[in-house]
């Protein structure tokens, strides 16, 4: 091969590179594990997930901006011939902030109001990828059948304070979804 043509695909391959990085550091979302429980008459939510925040957006919480994690739960009755009934669908918001003036880190959750406050942003962030008895529904609305559930987390860009939107639309780092995590169960 000549040196010309060697020069080339060596550069070609050094710009796909370069375009593949970011990519590789972004940051992520996966559901590794999620269960459903009846508790008080209310069925009940249980998700594992590993939260991976990309660089950008932890520099952005330890600053003070407030990250928003989407939570979308879909439950849909299976069907063979056509597309899945839906249900019921629930949505939920988790907030993390740095909380300026005790340079603490508080977890939302902006449904119920409920926060927890943590020292370290890595310890916001663990708590919020272990979700617990969150209520969904009540249990007699459900009872008896054969259901798929379906959730997702992802990072709410819109949330975001307004001058910072147009950069994390363009960012891969921001661009943050576990995709929907599925599992069939009988209520």
């Amino acid at each position: 091969m000549p040196a010309h043509a060697r020069r080339l695909l060596l550069l070609a391959q050094l710009v796909l590179l370069a375009l593949w990085l970011p990519l590789l550091w972004a940051s992520d979302i996966e559901i590794e594990s999620a269960s459903e429980h009846v508790t008080h008459e209310m069925l009940m939510v249980d998700a594992d997930s590993r939260i991976e925040f990309s660089e950008d957006a932890i520099k952005a919480m330890n600053s003070g901006v407030p990250i928003t994690i989407e939570f979308d739960l879909r439950i849909a009755r299976p069907r063979k011939l056509l597309w899945d009934a839906e249900v019921l669908s629930a949505h939920r918001d988790f907030t993390i902030e740095r909380h300026a003036l005790s340079d603490q880190f508080v977890l939302s959750d902006r449904a119920t109001g409920e926060r927890r406050i943590h020292g370290e942003l890595g310890l916001a962030i663990q708590d919020l990828a272990r979700i617990r008895d969150l209520p969904i529904a009540e249990a007699s609305q459900l009872a008896g059948e054969d259901v798929e559930i379906s959730l997702r987390l992802r990072l709410a860009i819109r949330s975001l304070p307004g001058p910072l939107i147009p950069i994390a639309f363009i960012s891969p780092g921001w661009h943050m979804s576990s995709g929907w995590y599925r599992w069939r169960t009988q209520l």
